[in-house]
């Protein structure tokens, strides 16, 4: 039975299973991602990039970094490699503080023979799964995702009423 499970002496509800389950495949999903992409001597995190660029437009380190969900640190020197590499450039702006990016053509040409590799590859990770199954998690992560985002707020509002309560 799923809602039961005792892994390693410790028993796990459906959430624990849930979370444990999806932080191994998580890093499991990445490290076959990345051995699909290397030879375009590109890694997850740079492919976020590049797909985020081609399918959004140009934009700003921190619009990239919000959409990733890291710092905007993490974004910078992932970038610096990509334009190392020629597969971004910067755009000139007005305000220096901000870096605005594109795709280069190289990128562009980079993006489609990737996206065919990781098409292929996700396509047949999902095999064996009904279009209904993906659906189903689609909706369940999406909920995750606005309740991990509600996460602070509730917090932030709880310890509001627990600092007036005193």
């Amino acid at each position: 039975m799923l809602s039961q499970l005792i892994l390693g002496g410790i028993f796990l509800t459906n959430y624990h299973q849930f979370f444990h389950n999806y932080l191994q495949m998580s890093r499991f999903f990445v490290n076959k991602l990345n051995e699909q992409i290397a030879a375009y001597d590109l890694h997850h995190s740079q492919w976020m990039i590049v797909y985020y660029l081609k399918n959004f437009g140009a934009s700003t380190l921190v619009d990239i970094a919000n959409y990733m969900n890291v710092e905007k640190s993490s974004v910078t020197r992932t970038a610096d490699r990509l334009e190392k590499n020629a597969l971004i450039e910067r755009i000139p702006v007005k305000d220096k503080r901000e870096r605005r990016i594109q795709l280069t053509d190289l990128g562009e040409e980079v993006y489609t023979a990737c996206r065919q590799i990781v098409d292929e590859f996700e396509c047949n990770i999902m095999k064996g799964t009904t279009e209904e199954e993906q659906e189903t998690v689609i909706k369940t992560m999406l909920r995750i995702r606005a309740n991990l985002k509600n996460i602070g707020e509730i917090n932030r509002n709880t310890q509001t009423e627990i600092v007036d309560s005193i």
